[in-house]
């Protein structure tokens, strides 16, 4: 099962200093799997491995809503237009989302017949983790205003985007006749600009051909063919993605206007009251996959301390994943509320 989502836990949540131990072992441990940048106060104080590229699962959904927030302010989009419904659900692809897309609807009272706006596309992106939202998107956007960003940001080292939501109708797609095992092989060994054509191939077929879906099925989506899928997600680390936070977070790096539609739809953990009470921005996009865990977050307390972070992890067993995605929230958490927690992870994670 794909699962391309994690949600923020409230900030009250009680944290065990015993479990967050076990994850700052593991990420000493394990160099290769385990990347983390923290920002405080504008300082970069924390650096563990944060120029280890590694996939972003749906970390990477942050640039696409500031696209969306460029192509607003610019008027080529218009936030209050009404979308069917029925126009994203045929990038729905089942059992990919780990339920994002139905908890959106959900969330909005919609049924599968009615509309919603392009800023409601764009939170359910965010805060859900929809994959059909972010098909969608990318599909409205253009795949080259939202690469343009990579630039624009000054990211180092950042993957282009495409259509990752129809890489899993890429890497399922077996031949007919074909073992598993050769055709594993044949994706691995698939250049990343054919894999990415296939990609754009599958997305159009989705767009304008209703029965395609039904070629899709989870039986052809075993562990060996997720993993290829996970490792050939759009890419970047955790030097670049905690700046990205810190440019939302400064509040001077965009302008206005581009800022108040980006707080709209980054900024969904702020509609708690216990975090209205504590801090004055709180904005995260996180992802996972069978074999990745990521995070991506900023926070400025009504103190006025201001932090940005990114966390990645890649190459997960399944017991590591479990474990870390056990303790995943109040991990953040911890970060997040307590400075001494802070200290003891910087002075764990000190790199020569």
């Amino acid at each position: 099962m794909i699962r391309l989502i994690f949600i923020l836990a409230l900030i009250t949540t009680r944290i065990s200093a015993q479990n967050l131990d076990g994850i700052i072992k593991f990420i000493k441990d394990n160099p290769k799997k385990a990347s983390i940048v923290l920002i405080e106060n504008s300082k970069e104080v924390l650096n563990f491995n944060g120029n280890q590229s590694m996939p972003l699962a749906s970390a990477a959904k942050t640039i696409i809503a500031i696209e969306f927030s460029n192509q607003v302010v610019a008027k080529k989009i218009d936030a209050n237009q009404s979308i069917a419904i029925s126009d994203l659900s045929k990038y729905y692809i089942p059992f990919t989302d780990g339920g994002a897309h139905s908890a959106w609807l959900k969330s909005l009272q919609k049924k599968k017949t009615d509309s919603v706006s392009l800023l409601q596309i764009a939170q359910g992106m965010i805060r859900f983790s929809s994959n059909a939202n972010t098909e969608y998107l990318e599909d409205l956007l253009g795949l080259a205003n939202i690469n343009r960003n990579i630039r624009t940001l000054k990211l180092q080292q950042h993957s282009p985007y495409y259509y990752f939501t129809a890489g899993a109708l890429t890497t399922c797609l077996k031949p007919d006749n074909l073992a598993e095992s050769i055709w594993a092989k044949q994706l691995e060994a698939m250049p990343m600009n054919e894999y990415i054509k296939r990609c754009e191939t599958n997305h159009i077929k989705l767009k304008t051909d209703s029965t395609f879906i039904k070629t899709f099925s989870t039986i052809n989506l075993p562990f060996a063919i997720q993993k290829i899928w996970s490792d050939r997600l759009v890419a970047s680390n955790a030097t670049d993605y905690a700046s990205i936070m810190q440019k939302i977070n400064s509040r001077n790096y965009f302008k206005p206007e581009i800022q108040k539609i980006i707080d709209q739809i980054m900024e969904w953990p702020m509609e708690y009251p216990g975090n209205q009470a504590a801090f004055k921005h709180l904005g995260q996009k996180g992802g996972s996959t069978a074999f990745i865990l990521t995070d991506a977050f900023y926070a400025t307390e009504k103190s006025g301390t201001s932090l940005a972070c990114a966390f990645f992890f890649n190459n997960l067993t399944e017991k590591e994943k479990l474990m870390i995605q056990g303790n995943f929230a109040n991990f953040e958490a911890g970060i997040i509320t307590d400075a001494a927690f802070r200290q003891k992870l910087i002075a764990a994670l000190k790199q020569n």
